[in-house]
């Protein structure tokens, strides 16, 4: 009998890496801070806050099928921490790699949201890519869109280069119109790596009337380096279309993200020109520093300023951010 327990023993360790080698990574990260925002000519309150910054959770991971397929997963949600709300989907999709790069289906960012660089306020109430862009667009968010429904293709790279391209079809959203792949589509290229070294993206997203409320032509087009704790970017973005005639805002939008790490401490700042073919132009900044209290723990403060929001005259907001961020 205890032979046969230990014989059992051997073989359950033998056979564990196999039978954990396709199991799912769980990952997140818990953001928080205690915001000072002050508000002015706006309806949104003043005051103190504690506010969860996209605190988020997900499981990942895929599973070999042979013949060098695999099949990839992915399931995010935004939790929100700070008032016990639902949670908010984020990416969520199943796909198909192999050679000829990876399809997926689901819920996903779109390529020009995709290719942005490294932003060092990312998740910050004010100093984030979205509002950083004074609200321009057919979305309303800056090209920084994640949408439902889609069809996505990320080629291999060919001399650093890969193609990213999605079709998201409009289903519910079209009004009198047959749905079709063509309602939103999104293409990017991209050379090098967006993680360090020189980093190259440029991407273009087309959007029907009846689905984005206006029929709108964006495009991003993103340049970056990163090397020995440097980090210095910048991203120019054009939301075209027939946007004034539909009450939407049109214009474009410089944004620019320059930080140093030294040792446990990075310095960061952030400037965004917003253009507006409609209303008051912007000057939106944002500085800040980290700490790093491990790889996966970093403290931060920030002060964003956003002026004339949403092309209002003197419809500015200023925050003061202190909080931190653990990454699991």
């Amino acid at each position: 009998m205890k032979k046969n327990i230990i014989a059992l023993a051997i073989a359950s360790a033998v056979a564990a890496p196999v039978a954990m080698a396709d199991a799912p990574t769980v990952y997140g990260q818990i953001n928080m801070a205690v915001e000072q925002m002050d508000v002015k000519n706006n309806d949104a309150a003043s005051g103190t806050e504690v506010n969860s910054r996209a605190s988020r959770v997900g499981i990942k991971g895929s599973e070999d099928l042979g013949n060098g397929l695999k099949a990839v997963y992915k399931v995010e949600f935004e939790v929100q921490i700070d008032n016990g709300d639902t949670l908010k989907n984020r990416n969520q999709y199943v796909g198909l790699a192999g050679g000829f790069g990876t399809v997926l289906m689901g819920r996903h960012d779109t390529p020009t949201k995709m290719i942005q660089g490294k932003d060092l306020f990312n998740d910050a109430s004010l100093a984030d890519n979205k509002p950083m862009a004074g609200g321009l667009g057919a979305f309303g968010n800056g090209m920084e869109n994640r949408r439902s429904n889609v069809l996505a293709y990320v080629s291999p790279e060919f001399g650093g280069v890969k193609l990213i391209a999605a079709a998201v079809p409009s289903e519910g959203t079209a009004t009198g119109d047959e749905s079709s792949l063509t309602d939103l589509y999104s293409v990017a290229l991209t050379y090098g790596s967006a993680k360090k070294g020189l980093y190259l993206a440029a991407g273009m997203d087309q959007a029907a009337d009846d689905f984005a409320g206006a029929d709108a032509t964006h495009v991003r087009v993103v340049a970056q380096y990163a090397a020995n704790g440097l980090i210095a970017n910048a991203m120019y973005q054009d939301f075209g279309g027939d946007l004034i005639d539909d009450g939407v805002q049109g214009g474009t939008n410089v944004q620019a993200n320059l930080g140093y790490k030294m040792g446990n401490i990075m310095p960061k700042a952030k400037i965004s020109s917003v253009d507006r073919d409609a209303g008051e132009d912007s000057t939106n900044y944002a500085l800040g520093l980290n700490y790093s209290f491990g790889k996966k723990t970093t403290g931060y403060v920030e002060y964003a300023s956003i002026e004339n929001a949403g092309g209002v005259d003197d419809a500015n907001t200023t925050a003061v951010s202190v909080g931190m961020v653990h990454k699991f």
